[in-house]
């Protein structure tokens, strides 16, 4: 929580220089809440400078120019960005299992899909292990964030045009095979409004067919709640890796299949599993 230890830090500071230049007749109690009300204040105001220099640098940034291999500083930001945004927005975020994901190895990161903020909350919490997810289009097109994605390898997929989401599918592939980073997707191809698992898109599966490589599937609850939340409620996220796949074990089956495995058991943690 670097950004959060800093601008707390500062607020902190700042509050204490202005109390102590303020003279006090008496200490009423007023005295108290004033103080209190300024750090928050600043705080906030130190929030809203970091969103403005963020949209500053993103202007600076080219999204048409190809991303070989993620920018380290982008990545940096993106990721302590949104951890301040999400600390501050009362989202507290826990992981279950994830010393089964491989340190050693590239893999296809598959999970459900409930929110928009679902790769924001992988991105923080599984950031050591540089994972670029496919998304649809749009994402590209929001002012900042679009931008720094871009800079992430995070890849665009037209979802109404089965060659140019093959394009994206291959270059998926090859990000994994070199070494690059790993890859999420989200099979259902949208979010699901109600929170029932929706069917799955089998192609996304022919990334770990032909890089070959592990396919780390995973469980999010909770991230639709968050805006009802915020922000008088905070918001507990639960992330299950549920089990790692290796290449040797879906080799010999179509992506269809494949496809069908992960969701039962997608499904079946969702049903019950670890939640807390």
């Amino acid at each position: 929580m670097l950004f959060v230890k800093i601008y707390l830090i500062l607020a902190l500071l700042a509050d204490a220089v202005v109390v102590g230049l303020k003279s006090y007749s008496g200490f009423g109690i007023a005295d108290f809440i004033i103080p209190i009300i300024m750090y928050i204040g600043i705080y906030l105001g130190l929030i809203v400078l970091h969103i403005v220099i963020t949209l500053i640098m993103s202007l600076f940034i080219d999204p048409d120019n190809p991303c070989e291999k993620p920018n380290r500083f982008c990545k940096f930001w993106v990721d302590k960005t949104i951890e301040l945004l999400f600390t501050t927005g009362g989202l507290r975020i826990k992981v279950n299992g994830s010393e089964k994901i491989p340190t050693d190895r590239r893999f296809l990161l598959v999970s459900n899909h409930r929110s928009n903020l679902d790769p924001m909350v992988c991105m923080i919490k599984l950031s050591r292990y540089n994972i670029a997810f496919i998304s649809k289009p749009e994402n590209f097109r929001i002012p900042i964030a679009g931008r720094f994605i871009s800079r992430c390898c995070f890849m665009p997929i037209d979802r109404e045009n089965a060659r140019n989401a093959m394009k994206t599918i291959h270059k998926a592939t090859d990000y994994i095979k070199k070494d690059i980073v790993s890859v999420g997707v989200y099979p259902e191809g949208t979010r699901s409004k109600t929170g029932e698992l929706l069917e799955f898109k089998d192609g996304v599966f022919y990334i770990a067919k032909k890089a070959p490589c592990p396919i780390v599937v995973i469980t999010v609850r909770n991230t639709e709640k968050a805006r009802k939340n915020f922000p008088f409620k905070p918001t507990k996220i639960i992330i299950n890796v549920v089990d790692v796949i290796e290449p040797e074990d879906f080799a010999e089956l179509s992506t269809h299949e494949i496809s069908d495995k992960v969701r039962g058991m997608i499904f079946e943690d969702l049903s019950g599993g670890v939640s807390k």
